[in-house]
């Protein structure tokens, strides 16, 4: 009884302290300037206002025009930029799963090795870069960059939940005169559909949340994403809380959509990716 308490209590810890950010970004964003900018704390907002939310969404101004751009070069930069990697990703993964060549294990340790270089350290070679090659500012820019840094532990997903396969089935189907092609197609995919919806997720979610990589590589309006357009409303003299608590609570949605209908093959695939070697 006193295990099962101590874990409610500490299960009941970890849910505030992850929400409560959340809620209070909820009240700020429903609460009026003069209560934001009051003295008086409060912790509902009274009155509740929708008008940060409507004009966010619904505005005939140009608040309204960058939300709604910045808000689809974020899903587009995000969707682009996990399409790349996890089809590159479960292409690598297959070869260091399924093929042991000369020099396989070293490249795979090297590959694995730069999930811990961090992305200011190289963040000026790579600036430079895409500067030769005029994609600063532009999305292509902002997704090989962001596709880069992903696809690392993208691989080493793939790599791990495609090991955990036994192979003989592979083999059995090749036997019986399927081809390479339909074997893969067929066959495997089906088989690492946890793997490539918790890769997927994962490469998402930390594509969406980027913030020095769209900073550095998309310095104009053309593709900022929201993380970079919430810094906007902070300035030297003021800072607009119930738009940026109202912007912060409209970027939540999609990601919070993906992982709650992926939510089962996620946990599958990344146990997997966990356990095996």
């Amino acid at each position: 009884m006193r295990k099962r308490i101590s874990l409610v209590i500490v299960g009941v810890i970890i849910v505030l302290w992850c929400l409560a950010p959340i809620y209070w970004a909820l009240v700020v964003g429903l609460s009026t300037p003069y209560q934001i900018n009051g003295s008086q704390p409060f912790f509902f907002p009274h009155p509740v206002t929708f008008q940060n939310f409507s004009d966010l969404i619904f505005g005939n101004n140009s608040v309204s025009g960058s939300f709604l751009r910045m808000a689809f070069n974020s899903i587009f930069e995000a969707g682009m930029t996990t399409i790349i990697t996890v089809v590159v990703a479960t292409m690598a993964g297959y070869a260091f799963g399924r093929y042991k060549f000369k020099g396989s294990r070293l490249l795979f340790l090297v590959i694995i090795g730069t999930i811990s270089l961090p992305v200011y350290a190289i963040i000026v070679p790579l600036f430079q870069l895409m500067a030769q090659l005029n994609l600063v500012g532009t999305y292509s820019g902002v997704i090989l960059v962001e596709a880069s840094a992903t696809l690392p532990i993208a691989t080493w997903l793939m790599r791990s939940y495609i090991s955990s396969l036994p192979q003989a089935i592979e083999e059995a189907a090749l036997i019986d005169g399927a081809s390479f092609l339909t074997t893969i197609r067929k066959i495997v995919l089906p088989l690492i559909g946890p793997g490539i919806a918790s890769t997927t997720i994962v490469v998402f979610l930390f594509t969406w949340s980027q913030f020095l990589i769209p900073l550095t590589f998309a310095p104009s309006s053309g593709a900022e994403p929201l993380t970079v357009f919430i810094t906007q409303f902070a300035t030297k003299y003021a800072v607009d809380y119930g738009l940026q608590s109202a912007i912060g609570i409209l970027a939540l949605i999609p990601p919070a959509i993906l992982v709650v209908w992926f939510n089962r093959r996620l946990l599958s695939g990344l146990l997997t990716g966990a356990t095996t070697s």
